[in-house]
């Protein structure tokens, strides 16, 4: 994040007194190297000859350096301190003590600056320079290159294989090259990578300010008379609630009537193209069962990527839908109950695949999962009891319980191995459910494995309290946490939740920093937060909030400043909040007055209005537009009832303040739990137990090492000589050198001394750490002799929105360029 604290040097120009950032150890060139993100960087093979790369053109010498190029000094030597006049009639002159003639006359190429180039060198941008018999030398040491090297960010080096894929959030992992090489999808090559894993930021704790990326939907009319009057991030203006983010209504021929939404959205990128989509189920407000449109959006701009509008391929939209590659194609398809007993699928581009078998359970706010039951071949598909083949066919549906809540909503199952054998049990409420044989044998079949005797059927959840390497069972009936064995289902111990409240589905994680798991669940009028010491429930601390229609909603849990202490994301018929995991004067040392068991909203870390119906839904924590940063997404309705007065559709926030750490760009169904999907929707054959290493369930994970971060580094500003006399065109390479990737965006901005900024240019293309990309801007004018700089992360006054490990090398060294020759 670009500061005022990186300034140096100050230049007053003709329109505004600039701050000069310290720059670190970039150069400028004579000529133009790779223009945008496209363009090409010489490998020498020769003497005289580059071998331009993929994706481009050679234009020009190489962009590399690290040295700050200046022109070579012109002061004439007095005395007898001469050198013998070199071969040729026009070459008569002094040497100076670099060896350089500075006096008398030379060969119009060899004239630089007042001076004459020695053997073997040339005039580069007014400095006398090797030369290299092709691309002009390389970074502060003027080096050569030698055979099969390129310059790349002012060092010669040897580029590894060829490649193609670019690395981005969804796709960190790169196979085709060698450890310490990163893929440069434009140059085709594999090469060094720039990433330090050490580079850390560590935001403060719970300092963060949510702001809405995009919202889409309908717009409710809120009238006011001042900000303050509206929801966050909104203007009053002319006496309407205005937003100040970019908010999407459905188009015309898009179902536009579909706007409310009160199911889960999940997140997975669909198509490959390093951007996870938003995928959720919308309805009119007049058949919330029978008519959900299924709709897929782009995460960081709300772009529409498909609705599914074939009526016979309506949803029951208030259920939860999953995403998982079914078919083994490599892609994520969508599976959603349809709107009578059974399920459909969705192929990743929209297209309508099955209908299911018919069920014979409840379906009303029920989730959908997708698991490898068998451990072999395509996944499965389960809703409550049932069980689905990846084409559809029902396999089996047991006698027993099925994950139902208050008033029959569900069901939502889980799945976990319960007894050790590798194998998933489904998790149907107080019935667990085993399978033997494979769908591919044909021999695929359940039974029970155990039925608590608990009185009433509920939602789940699964982790190892006792940390015995065996799972325990959370579940919540109506009105009573219970924690159930996960081998036999006996219970170990219950907890009413507090004022009668039935209990939607619960979130595990540790909440107070101390070690231990503990376990969230919102009521009718609260929410609350137990901790479990493998014998027995009590309250951390509860907290007042408005769902007294449902019972039954859900919530999601992330540690969103990485200090040890999940945070609660909950939303209830009137506000989101985001809730600290532990009451802010208990966690003081001593604790505070203030530390009561008891969460008042003067204690939450953020509050917005945001109406809701309030089924099964909660908002859901996932890196959604590719940036590496944690988002939160949620949907809104507003149709049940005249006080629900914001508006209906979906929302994502962001943290301006870029205090939020990274996460995992995918969070494909409500029974999330981090290893049951890979990170663009692929399925384990045999899936790793959650306990054994994050130990938690609806909650999401930091995403790269702990409070990695990006290092935004100008190198090698170059300029095309060729184009001086009717305009500016520089270009230079913006370098990642931390160990947290960034998000394409990025502003770089381009200063000359006396005109100020000439202009920002943004990254077309994610900068995964260690990675590299060259912009270009273009100014019109004729300039001779003008200096000029780069900054990364700098919109064109100095502010920057990135939070990097070192804050005092995002400009380039102000350099001179244009010298005329001679």
């Amino acid at each position: 994040m670009a500061r005022a604290s990186r300034t140096c040097v100050s230049i007053l120009s003709s329109s505004v007194l600039l701050a000069i950032a310290c720059g670190d150890d970039s150069r400028v060139d004579s000529e133009s190297g790779v223009a945008g993100t496209q363009g090409t960087l010489p490998i020498t093979s020769g003497p005289t000859e580059a071998t331009a790369g993929t994706d481009g053109t050679a234009t020009g010498g190489p962009t590399e350096g690290t040295g700050t190029a200046t022109a070579t000094a012109t002061a004439t030597p007095t005395g007898t301190d001469t050198a013998a006049p070199t071969s040729g009639p026009d070459t008569v002159g002094t040497v100076s003590d670099t060896g350089n003639t500075t006096s008398g006359t030379c060969s119009e190429d060899q004239l630089c600056s007042g001076a004459c180039c020695g053997d073997g060198e040339l005039c580069d941008n007014g400095q006398c320079v090797p030369d290299c018999g092709g691309p002009p030398p390389c970074g502060e040491a003027k080096e050569c290159c030698g055979d099969g090297q390129l310059c790349y960010l002012g060092a010669c080096v040897t580029p590894g294989a060829a490649c193609s894929d670019q690395a981005c959030a969804t796709k960190p992992a790169q196979d085709t090259c060698e450890d310490g090489f990163i893929c440069d999808p434009n140059l085709g090559l594999c090469l060094p990578s720039q990433a330090d894993p050490t580079c850390q930021y560590i935001p403060p704790a719970n300092v963060f300010k949510p702001t809405p990326l995009f919202t889409w939907g309908r717009r409710k009319v809120i009238a006011c008379n001042a900000d303050t009057d509206c929801q966050v991030a909104e203007v009053c203006t002319d006496k309407v609630c205005t937003p100040t983010w970019n908010h999407l209504i459905p188009a015309a021929d898009d179902m536009p009537n579909h706007y409310q939404s009160s199911s889960i959205p999940i997140v997975v990128d669909l198509n490959d193209d390093c951007v996870p989509e938003i995928i959720f189920n919308t309805y009119t407000g007049t058949n919330i069962t029978a008519d959900g449109v299924l709709r897929a959006i782009r995460g960081d701009t709300g772009a529409k990527l498909w609705t599914v509008t074939d009526p016979m391929y309506r949803t029951n939209s208030t259920s939860n839908i999953a995403a998982g590659d079914i078919d083994m194609d490599g892609r994520a398809e969508i599976v959603a109950s349809g709107a009578g007993k059974y399920l459909i699928a969705i192929d990743s581009d929209g297209t309508p695949l099955w209908k299911s078998d018919n069920f014979a359970g409840t379906n009303s706010s029920g989730s959908v999962a997708i698991a490898n039951m068998d451990n072999d071949g395509a996944p499965e598909i389960l809703f409550g009891r049932a069980i689905f083949s990846s084409t559809g066919k029902l396999l089996y549906e047991g006698p027993g319980a099925q994950g139902q809540g208050l008033n029959g909503q569900g069901p939502i199952s889980c799945v976990a191995d319960l007894d050790g054998d590798t194998r998933p049990e489904l998790i149907g409420g107080r019935t667990a459910y085993k399978t033997t044989g494979t769908v591919a044998g044909n021999d695929f079949a359940g039974s029970v494995l155990w039925t608590s005797n608990v009185a009433t059927d509920g939602f789940c959840g699964v982790a190892d309290f006792d940390v015995d390497g065996k799972p325990e069972v959370v579940l919540v009936t109506q009105g009573t946490l219970r924690v159930l064995n996960g081998q036999t289902g006996v219970q170990i111990a219950t907890a009413n939740i507090p004022q009668q409240g039935t209990g939607g589905p619960p979130n595990i994680a540790d909440f107070d920093g101390d070690g231990v798991r503990d376990i969230g669940v919102a009521g009718s009028a609260r929410y609350t937060v137990f901790q479990f010491n493998g014998m027995a429930l009590s309250q951390l601390w509860t907290a007042a909030t408005e769902d007294d229609s449902s019972q039954v909603t859900g919530s999601s849990v992330f540690d969103f400043d990485g200090d040890g202490r999940a945070e609660v994301v909950y939303n209830d018929e009137a506000y989101i909040r985001i809730y600290p995991g532990v009451e802010p004067d208990c966690a003081m040392n001593p604790p505070g007055p203030g530390c009561n068991k008891n969460m008042t909203d003067a204690e939450v870390l953020f509050r917005d209005r945001n109406s809701s119906r309030t089924r099964t839904e909660y908002p859901v924590i996932a890196d959604v537009n590719g940036d590496f940063k944690a988002d939160i997404v949620f949907t809104t309705n507003n149709d049940s009832q005249a006080s629900l007065v914001t508006d209906a559709g979906l929302e994502v926030f962001k943290d301006s303040l870029d205090n939020w750490v990274s996460t995992r760009p995918v969070w494909n169904q409500h029974s999330y739990h981090i290893t049951n999907v890979g990170l663009v929707g692929e399925i384990p054959t045999v899936e790793d137990n959650n306990w054994s290493s994050y130990n938690s369930y609806r909650n999401n994970v930091q995403g790269a090492a702990d409070f990695c971060a990006p290092d935004l580094v100008p190198y090698d500003l170059t300029f095309d000589a060729q184009v001086c006399a009717t305009g500016l065109k520089l270009s230079v390479w913006v370098a990642n050198q931390g160990c947290l990737g960034v998000g394409p965006g990025v502003n770089v901005a381009f200063y000359e001394e006396n005109l100020g900024l000439l202009g920002v240019v943004a990254t077309q293309g994610p900068l995964v750490a260690g990675a590299a990309e060259q912009v270009t801007l273009e100014y019109p004018g004729i300039f001779d002799s003008v200096t000029v700089w780069a900054a990364a992360d700098d919109d064109g006054m100095g502010n920057g929105v990135l939070n990097e490990c070192v804050e005092d090398n995002n400009s380039s060294p102000m350099d001179k360029v244009c010298i005329p020759p001679g």
